[in-house]
């Protein structure tokens, strides 16, 4: 499955059906912002475009590194309970677990795929001589999304590093 086949495919309800709110939040707010700035003609200043391409490139080589800590905590096993009765819902809790940090991955793995596009992007607007009104427009489109995708990551890995470290405390 591809990186963007497995993202789109964490904005889906248990039932497996995709959901439209998310899909609007994440790419119709974020084109709504651009077809907005193209209205007003704002343009992304060139100094900000050039700041872009750094901060993005920083962005990847952090995500990778959060990616290597999501691994580790996936390495990690969980012990069963001590009380046959508690079994049942162990096991619902680790088929949880393991849901929500392939979920994590694969948002993360689509991040850093999107920091790379959006530096790719960047450059070439940046190089290339296009018009700064719509390359602007872009520009903004891909930091919004971004913006609305890292703050979904960040939510998500709250939640499976609040798990774990509530699991570690149990243990001592």
């Amino acid at each position: 499955m591809s990186v963007l086949a497995a993202h789109l495919d964490t904005f889906r309800e248990d039932s497996g059906k995709l959901l439209k709110i998310d899909m609007f939040v994440f790419y119709v707010i974020p084109l709504a912002v651009a077809c907005v700035l193209v209205f007003f003609k704002w343009q992304v200043p060139e100094k900000a475009l050039e700041l872009s391409i750094s901060v993005f490139s920083i962005f990847a080589a952090l995500l990778l590194s959060v990616q290597v800590a999501l691994y580790s905590v996936s390495l990690r096993d969980i012990s069963p309970p001590d009380d046959n009765k508690k079994l049942k819902s162990f096991e619902e809790l680790k088929k949880i677990r393991k849901t929500l940090i392939r979920e994590l991955n694969n948002n993360i793995s689509y991040l850093i795929l999107l920091s790379v596009f959006t530096v790719t992007v960047t450059l070439l607007l940046f190089f290339m001589s296009a018009p700064r009104l719509y390359g602007s427009a872009i520009a903004v489109a891909l930091y919004t999304h971004f913006f609305l995708t890292l703050i979904m990551v960040i939510k998500r890995a709250s939640i499976v590093f609040s798990r774990e470290y509530e699991g570690a405390d149990i243990k001592h």
